[in-house]
């Protein structure tokens, strides 16, 4: 029971790595928000949560939508009283592969969306009105899952890395404006992750270990949100199997 009175929040948790990193807290003793925009896979993964013993509560959430950031983490304040654990996790998967192609070819409002789904939304506004009640609670962990295309240049996704890149940055800066306040900030660097099946994409062919699954990111996360990494904060932890001492492409 590492997070055993902790409340956790979790972006982007209705499937994939949130959805393994909801189970796992719950599983650990957290109070677990699970959030995205898909009410049905979301209440889908709450309910199966409570099934196992867990406390799980969905909420809605848009991260492109500011107010709806405000009322989903309102909502968790007055469903558990407190936040202590924030992971940023949602992406924008469908904006980003829609806009997979040569920077110059973007149009300005596919630039503008995915970063403000990516890097406004998931950690601008959630941070923002989160951290009040991580103060109020005394402290606790803020977790920003970033992407190997933040530190290797990847064709293709040029706004998805600035947007990544530019978490990276924002996690250092957050790391000492609120060590004052008992909270850490870190970052994960995740690779290639498949989540499903049909999700196995190029062959991977420059990673030192295998292709990862969410359970793999999910143990890097229950480990910056437990109190045993409470000597981390500012640093940028990277699971990817090795890819980059392998490769540039992910």
């Amino acid at each position: 029971m590492r997070l055993e009175g902790k409340v956790a929040f979790i972006s982007g948790s209705t499937r994939g790595i949130g959805r393994s990193m909801a189970e796992m807290f719950a599983a650990e003793g957290a109070q677990v928000v699970v959030s995205g925009r898909s009410v049905e896979k979301g209440e889908k993964v709450a309910a199966g949560i409570r099934a196992n013993g867990g406390d799980a509560t969905f909420v809605r959430l848009d991260v492109a939508d500011e107010a709806s950031v405000q009322d989903a983490i309102a909502a968790t304040v007055e469903r558990y009283g407190k936040i202590t654990t924030l992971i940023n996790n949602a992406a924008p998967t469908d904006l980003v592969s829609q806009g997979f192609k040569p920077m110059h070819e973007l149009a300005t409002e596919e630039w503008e969306a995915i970063l403000r789904a990516t890097l406004t939304g998931n950690v601008f506004w959630v941070s923002k009105y989160a951290i009040p009640h991580l103060i109020d609670a005394g402290g606790g962990s803020i977790v920003n899952i970033s992407s190997g295309g933040s530190v290797f240049g990847v064709p293709g996704i040029s706004v998805y890395s600035a947007a990544k890149g530019g978490m990276n940055a924002l996690t250092r800066v957050m790391a000492v404006e609120y060590a004052q306040f008992g909270i850490r900030v870190n970052t994960i660097i995740v690779g290639r992750v498949v989540s499903y099946a049909q999700d196995q994409g190029p062959e991977m062919t420059n990673v030192l270990t295998r292709v990862g699954n969410p359970r793999d990111v999910g143990y890097v996360a229950l480990w910056l949100a437990a109190d045993e990494s409470e000597w981390i904060t500012g640093s940028e932890v990277t699971a990817d199997g090795g890819q980059r001492y392998n490769g540039s492409q992910m």
